[in-house]
């Protein structure tokens, strides 16, 4: 059984399609739908994937511009090669998707360099793509093997050399009807993997039930149908022809974002959701959000910053109030001091040039020459010549 179509503008080339797909079925997991129409069974199967970007890098071409991919396949741009990729659980093969048997895992594969790993449209990336679909190839070359679909990757340096191991992982797809088992399946990969030890080092099964996200009704129960498995407790699946039991969104209760009570719905997780009153809210008894009290503020008013900003800043208003008045006293009580220390050293000064003359008081009038009143009789005192003796004449008219 040939592999799915790739190619370049003019060559042919056998290998498989490279959509990103999530490998664990209990994580949150993103549904796209791929083409509607495909032929037989498939036109009611949908991938459970992340979409390859439509779009190249700078510098690269569009091959897929000329819509080369048939039967209900979609056509996958790398670096300057392209391939056709079918919905979940189908391989592409000569222009028809057809209805396989999954077998999921994960390959570590030994790699120089990471970079640009992470763009499927680099040239890195086509290599490493290149890489692995050729070595399921040549694994499976006698069986009834059909496509390789390469999912997310994982990357990690290696401990004891410059080389780094990237964990890829990848669902290998054989015919509806085949007789391989996992355990076939892993024996075979695990026979190659020991003839190019230098690039590929494990491989790990995963449970089919655990790819599609569906509980083991029975220890037979393989999940061969994903569409028949049963979901595991916390996971649904979105369609009835969709194999994938993938989680949805938590649901947020009805009474949620209303006028009435003011709440939002908090998503706390993948699997929880709750209404809580915004920060700045708290919820009452009636349960109906009420702003918070002065000084308070967050979620549920537990945040006080406010409250002890504003009492840190009132009692610093009240020291710093304080000690501009008592500078101010003390300012007050320092001038009136040094008034009266300078009455006083003037005092002292004029005592001293007082003592220095041989006088030992002032005068009336604070002069150094004191006045000095003598009790002496009328007659003794002298007389002044321009001193009318006589009482004044009066006036005859």
């Amino acid at each position: 059984m040939s592999a799915a179509t790739s190619t370049t503008d003019s060559t042919t080339t056998n290998t498989t399609n490279t959509p990103t797909f999530t490998t664990d079925p209990t994580a949150p997991t993103n549904t796209t739908s791929a083409p509607t129409s495909t032929t037989g069974s498939a036109a009611l199967a949908t991938k459970t994937s992340t979409p390859t970007p439509s779009t190249n890098t700078p510098g690269s071409r569009s091959p897929c511009q000329k819509d080369p991919c048939k039967g209900g396949s979609s056509c996958v741009n790398l670096h300057d090669r392209w391939f056709c990729l079918c919905l979940e659980g189908y391989y592409y093969n000569t222009s028809t998707c057809n209805k396989g048997k999954i077998f999921p895992g994960t390959i570590t594969v030994n790699i120089a360099s990471t970079s640009g790993l992470e763009d499927e449209n680099s040239m890195a990336y086509q290599e490493l793509h290149f890489k692995i679909t050729k070595f399921f190839e040549k694994a499976f070359d006698s069986s009834d093997y059909g496509q390789t679909v390469i999912g997310k990757l994982s990357t990690s340096p290696s401990a004891r050399s410059a080389m780094h191991t990237v964990d890829v992982a990848v669902v290998n797809i054989f015919l509806e009807t085949t007789k391989q088992t996992e355990e076939t399946v892993s024996r075979a990969i695990e026979r190659a993997i020991k003839h190019s030890a230098n690039e590929f080092t494990s491989y790990i099964e995963q449970d089919r039930c655990d790819y599609y996200g569906c509980e083991k009704e029975n220890g037979q129960d393989d999940c061969t149908s994903g569409l028949l498995c049963q979901c595991k407790p916390g996971l649904l699946r979105p369609n009835p022809q969709i194999p994938q039991c993938v989680a949805l969104g938590p649901k947020c209760p009805d009474d949620c974002n209303t006028q009435n009570t003011e709440k939002q719905c908090l998503v706390k997780d993948s699997w929880n959701a709750t209404c809580v009153c915004p920060p700045g809210y708290k919820e009452d008894d009636r349960g109906i959000c009420q702003q918070c009290a002065f000084g308070y503020s967050g979620v549920d008013c537990e945040d006080s910053f406010q409250l002890i900003l504003t009492i840190v800043g009132t009692i610093a208003g009240i020291l710093i109030l304080g000690l501009v008045i008592a500078i101010i006293l003390v300012s007050s009580m320092n001038k009136r001091r040094n008034v009266e220390q300078q009455k006083l050293i003037e005092n002292d000064f004029q005592n001293r040039k007082l003592r220095n003359t041989g006088f030992s008081n002032l005068g009336a009038d604070g002069s150094i020459f004191p006045k000095i009143n003598m009790n002496l009789p009328k007659e003794s005192q002298p007389q002044n010549p321009y001193v009318i003796q006589g009482g004044i004449p009066r006036a005859d008219y």
